[in-house]
């Protein structure tokens, strides 16, 4: 059984206590995107990566499976007056977008969610350009002050080999979180469907 998370939490994903361990400004540092890059957040719960990337780039595709928790995006973006966000309810077997719709593709906290990490990775390649990046962000098998069971973490070794065996290039392992591994990789092959 995988974890998921509480939709009825969601101000933890969003308080002030989380930017002390995975702030989203070091993804913006570690990554730089530009105004011409379209970018997916996938898995973007109440938006904590989804706004600040809508300040930098041309625009975002917030991605969910949960209706709500896309709601609470939407809501916190029209707050911040923000535009270039387009919402996209999912299911593991479908991401409505067409293929190579986005530049980078990001999957924070996310893959220890997935029933079927497989198919869900081959939307993420077919909706990625090729040459495109996947950013892929999850939590160390290690205590921390917030996140799934330990028992449920996908260790960082597993998920790298996850995406090489996929055909993913792996272009960089940064240490940029203290409770995360943040893989990028570059999607070097055509889409198979």
């Amino acid at each position: 059984m995988v974890f998921k998370f509480p939709t009825e939490e969601w101000q933890r994903l969003v308080s002030p206590e989380r930017e002390t361990w995975q702030n989203p400004k070091e993804l913006l540092n570690a990554t730089n995107p530009t105004k011409e890059e379209v970018w997916a957040d996938l898995g973007c719960g109440p938006g904590y990566f989804t706004l600040p990337l809508a300040e930098r780039v041309k625009r975002v595709y917030a991605i969910d499976y949960d209706e709500r928790m896309l709601d609470l995006c939407r809501y916190r973006a029209e707050s911040m007056g923000l535009k270039n966000i387009e919402y996209v309810l999912c299911t593991e077997e479908k991401i409505p977008l067409a293929s190579e719709e986005v530049d980078v593709s990001l999957l924070a906290n996310l893959l220890h969610e997935l029933v079927n990490p497989g198919a869900f990775l081959e939307e993420v390649r077919r909706i990625t350009k090729q040459g495109g990046k996947i950013i892929l962000i999850d939590w160390q098998p290690v205590p921390s002050p917030a996140g799934p069971p330990l028992e449920k973490r996908i260790p960082k070794e597993k998920a790298l080999n996850l995406l090489i065996q996929m055909g993913f290039r792996h272009l960089s392992d940064l240490n940029t979180y203290p409770y995360h591994y943040f893989l990028v990789f570059e999607n070097t092959l055509t889409r198979t469907t």
